[in-house]
């Protein structure tokens, strides 16, 4: 049968969409040379174009194997329409925004959280929108999380039946978890006396792993875990992705007819039972997707807000680093929530009826031609148990699958709402269902629109992005791209992509990059592995978790300027930190050399106290280098060489180099190649054993990336099975359009821009930092305000500027300004009150702004920590008030001919163009001179405020004033 979901296409519908998204695009040095007939830009053109078309008048799937919603994917095309993708990240929690990132939909986000979580009793739950496999991984870690507080001393197990082993195997290698199966078909008897030996006689609290509806014939019996409960510490996770909205929307009625049970998401301890009084059985953690969705669509995963876990605050992204994956693709959460929103419960519940129906009559359709069939509790598919060979052979041609058992699967899905349902016989006994299938999908499409105010504020907000981005120049991330490509990839979300195209690309693509990275094709399969994931953060877990995979026992060293992410995959992992024995931790942190590089002395002296700890154990000593190619705040890269040839002179060898360039391998391998241990590359650099790849950095595609590890005879340790297929797909594209010649030039550009900011800062009197050739350019921290315009990253006392493609000159010159300015407004002030200041104090005095670095910043400090209160209202800490003040570089230090430092006049400067008085500080022989000193003040600060256009704003502590007596 003719696909009737779409009408014919024009053969250029790429191009020409392509060509008509030029009025939005944010050019890179590349992207400027589109404009010649004769790029391949032209080429990539013409291949999408057949792909597309191609894909789009291909035949439908078969009437019963699993597809994807039609609902779905015109919700990918109205999100096309809308103008995205556009660059994007949706790091950290729902509720955990920088205003200086509006790049993500947490609104929406929120609102399907608690939509979902309302269907299941709790409207404020905690937990986010990600992938299949990362949205149960994080349901577990929040319970073993939970489970360290509640049961500190007793190790948690994994108990399941059904549940997916590729999760299980997740959790073993991810979180250190120790997982045991059993089968829920046996007695209860049985099942208590095989839980008392793995649980020590009932103390090990177990986390019950239960799956419902993600199979007809693989679900577990939730009444015998319930009664497992009341026996053990049983806390309860339900993967519910591909039935959430049938299990959590059923009336009560056809939950009793299926015998299905009713879940709530709610808090308890393990040793309450899982059945609560009011009849539902207790999850304490729950994932959710769509209506019977693909593996590849987002789910949500829900927990109580009460288990939520911080963990600590990274500067970097100021907020918590609570997810499991860090950055993360906000595509994902924006189709879910429009994808839920244009339903709402009662057109889930509405289509959960029509489907029933459907099933009913394919059910009567089945029987009458003999068949044995039925179906599950949690699940709306048919599972046939009796049939002839020609019958089974129709169910098959007709997209039917044979399970474990040979039954076969029919998956009842939403398609049949605009299919020819009784194709099941032939057309002359039973006519067809319908005349028109493709008017039928039109109306169901038209029951169910997206509301036209989010359509709205959705647009309202991609255009605000358009002008935003340009001023963005403090991220890894190269946000102009997607501003030209995006068009091109929009088209494709209302396209199901053929699995062979994606095994073919995907095979190509990792093949493409090894040999990138130095391994030839004939060596790739036997010894080297490689993957796609949702991020380099969760790639650098599978290489973290592929070295210890090899060398269990060794030990783990990474610099303190690593990625924050690299400490939280150790520290969720119960093997690697050891908390269940009296071993040490498998790892350390090593301090870093002032250029952000890893120190060596530390390093050795550390593996040395390692190596020595491992002789006095009888063990062999192991050594694993998680090492960093540009990805750290100040950018630099840790001296391979150096590093083991330092090592070797102290008789170490490193078993397992692993090493992070998320950044900058997106543009070459940096002279890095893949390869044995201990072996030396062509350039003389020491091989390394694993890489790690964003896509989202150096090129801009949506958050993604690879893992490529040397691991004979094993697999890519913790990686989900399944791929995103837009990951693939986007993957191909950028790999066509910026080729290896494109992206030498955008590195060139980038860095010729980086050492021009980096002169120009000097200039201003600012104190840098910047590796070698690096893309970023560290410096002393400015006002508030300046961070927000502009999306800088701080950290402590520094902020940085990455030159990514997207940032033109002009706009660096823009912020030049800016910079600039704050000076000569302080310095217009300064000349006006500096000789009424000298008259009063009878001193001539100089007024200089206190900068983070430097002696001036330092002296302020000093004398800050021995003053004593002269008069203070608010009891304010002066030492918590001084780090926002001098790190707002709006302070002001009045010092002498000698130098030394007469008053200070603190104040901290906001994201919202506002400066903060605070506190006062005079030398103690001053104080005859307050009242004057106090009135130089608010002249001194209106001063500056009406030069740099900002607002005053005075709280209790901005009248305290301090004295000092030290230099």
């Amino acid at each position: 049968m003719d696909n009737p979901y779409h009408p014919p296409t024009n053969d250029n519908i790429i191009q020409k969409t392509f060509h008509r998204s030029r009025s939005q695009w944010i050019y890179d040095p590349v992207m400027t040379q589109w404009r010649k007939p004769d790029h391949h830009i032209h080429q990539v053109l013409l291949e999408s174009d057949k792909l597309y078309n191609h894909w789009k008048s291909a035949n439908r799937s078969p009437l019963f194997a699993p597809s994807t919603c039609p609902l779905w994917l015109d919700t990918g095309r109205v999100l096309a329409n809308i103008g995205l993708p556009w660059h994007n990240n949706q790091v950290n929690m729902p509720d955990q925004t920088d205003s200086s990132w509006p790049f993500h939909f947490k609104t929406f986000e929120k609102q399907v959280l608690q939509s979902m979580g309302a269907r299941i009793g709790d409207p404020n739950p905690s937990g986010y929108v990600c992938s299949y496999s990362e949205a149960n991984c994080y349901c577990i870690r929040t319970l073993q999380q939970q489970l360290r507080r509640t049961h500190p001393a007793q190790r948690p197990i994994v108990v399941y039946d059904h549940f997916d082993v590729d999760l299980i195997r997740l959790f073993e290698t991810l979180f250190g978890l120790e997982a045991y199966q059993v089968s829920l078909a046996y007695s209860l008897q049985d099942l208590e006396q095989d839980l008392v030996t793995v649980t020590s006689n009932r103390t090990r609290p177990i986390i019950f792993a239960a799956t419902v509806g993600d199979s007809a014939t693989e679900y577990d019996d939730i009444g015998v875990i319930s009664e497992l409960s009341r026996e053990f510490p049983v806390t309860l996770h339900v993967n519910a992705f591909r039935s959430f909205d049938y299990v959590a929307t059923m009336s009560e009625t056809v939950r009793r007819h299926e015998g299905a049970h009713r879940f709530a998401l709610r808090s308890k301890h393990p040793a309450q039972p899982l059945t609560a009084p009011d009849g539902c059985v207790i999850a304490s953690s729950v994932v959710g997707g769509g209506l019977i969705q693909s593996p590849h669509a987002p789910a949500a995963a829900l927990t109580p807000m009460s288990y939520r876990v911080n963990g600590e605050r990274v500067a970097y992204i100021r907020s918590f680093d609570s997810t499991l994956g860090g950055s993360r693709d906000a595509m994902s959460p924006l189709w879910l929530a429009l994808y839920q929103l244009r339903l709402g419960d009662l057109g889930v519940r509405q289509l959960c009826d029509s489907l029933r129906d459907i099933r009913s009559s394919i059910l009567r359709v089945l029987q009458s031609q003999g068949m044995d069939a039925h179906t599950s509790p949690y699940c709306l598919d048919i599972v046939v148990t009796s049939f002839s060979v020609a019958q089974k052979h129709r169910l098959l041609k007709l997209g039917g699958s044979v399970a474990r058992t040979g039954a076969i699967v029919l998956v009842v899905q939403t398609q049949l709402l605009a299919a020819e349902i009784f194709a099941l016989v032939p057309a002359s006994a039973t006519g067809s269902c319908w005349d028109d299938p493709l008017f039928m999908y039109r109306a169901f499409l038209d029951h169910y629109p997206v509301p036209a105010d989010a359509i709205e504020e959705l647009k309202t907000t991609v255009q605000s992005w358009r002008c935003i981005t340009r001023s963005a120049i403090g991220y890894p991330v190269h946000m102009g791209s997607l501003s030209a490509l995006g068009s091109i990839i929009g088209r494709f979300w209302e396209l199901d992509i053929p699995q062979h195209w994606l095994d073919n690309t995907s095979k190509q693509l990792l093949s493409d990059r090894f040999e990138a990275f130095g391994v030839p094709r004939w060596e790739q399969q036997r010894t080297y592995k490689g993957g796609f994931t949702n991020g380099s953060t969760m790639g650098n877990r599978s290489g973290i978790h592929t070295a210890f995979e090899q060398y269990p026992d060794a030990f783990l060293y990474v610099s303190n300027q690593a990625h924050y992410s690299v400490m939280k995959a150790l520290r969720d992992c119960d093997t690697i930190s050891n908390i269940w024995s009296r071993e040490k931790p498998q790892y350390s942190q090593i301090s870093s050399n002032s250029d952000g590089s890893i120190c060596i002395d530390a390093l050795v002296a550390q593996a040395l106290t390692d190596q020595r700890y491992c002789f006095e154990k009888g063990r062999e000593y192991h050594m694993i280098l998680f090492a960093n190619i540009g990805t750290t705040f100040l950018g630099a890269r840790d001296d391979l060489p150096e590093i083991v040839s330092t090592l070797k002179k102290f008789g170490i060898t490193i078993s397992h180099i692993h090493a992070d360039g998320a950044l900058d391998f997106g543009y070459n391998n940096c002279g890095i190649s893949l390869g044995p241990p201990g072996t030396i590359g062509l350039n003389g650099m020491p091989n390394v054993q694993g890489i790690t790849v964003s896509h989202h950095k150096a090129l801009g595609q949506s958050v993604s990336g690879e893992v490529l590890c040397y691991s004979p005879n094993r697999p890519i340790a913790g990686l989900a099975s399944s791929v995103n297929p837009r990951i693939i797909f986007e993957t191909w594209l950028y790999s066509q359009v910026y080729q290896p010649k494109d992206r030498a030039f955008l590195l060139s550009s980038c860095q010729g821009n980086a050492s021009r900011l980096e002169g120009s800062l000097k200039r201003l009197g600012l104190i840098t930092k910047r590796y070698p050739d690096s893309l970023v350019v560290t410096f002393e921290r400015p006002p508030s305000w300046i961070i927000e315009e502009f999306s800088l990253r701080p950290e402590g006392d520094w902020v940085h500027v990455i030159t990514m493609s997207h940032v033109s000159a002009e706009t660096i010159e823009v912020f030049l300004d800016r910079m600039e300015a704050v000076t000569k407004a302080c310095s217009a002030a300064f000349s006006s009150i500096a000789p009424i200041l000298s008259d009063t104090i009878e001193q001539d005095i100089q007024l200089r702004r206190v900068q983070s670095q430097g002696i001036l910043a330092e002296q302020v400090a000093n004398l800050a920590y021995s003053a004593s209160p002269l008069y203070s209202a608010s009891n304010a800490d002066l030492k918590g008030i001084l780090g926002p003040s001098i790190r707002s570089a709006i302070s002001v230090a009045a010092v002498d001919e000698e130098g030394k430092i007469q008053v200070v006049f603190l104040a901290a400067a906001n994201r919202d163009e506002s400066i903060l008085i605070n506190p006062l500080l005079i030398r103690s022989t001053l104080a005859s001179s307050i009242k004057d000193i106090c009135d130089i003040r608010t002249q001194l600060m209106s001063l500056m405020m009406r030069y740099l256009k900002v607002e005053m704003r005075i709280d209790t502590m901005s009248h305290d004033i301090y004295t000092f007596d030290s230099v």
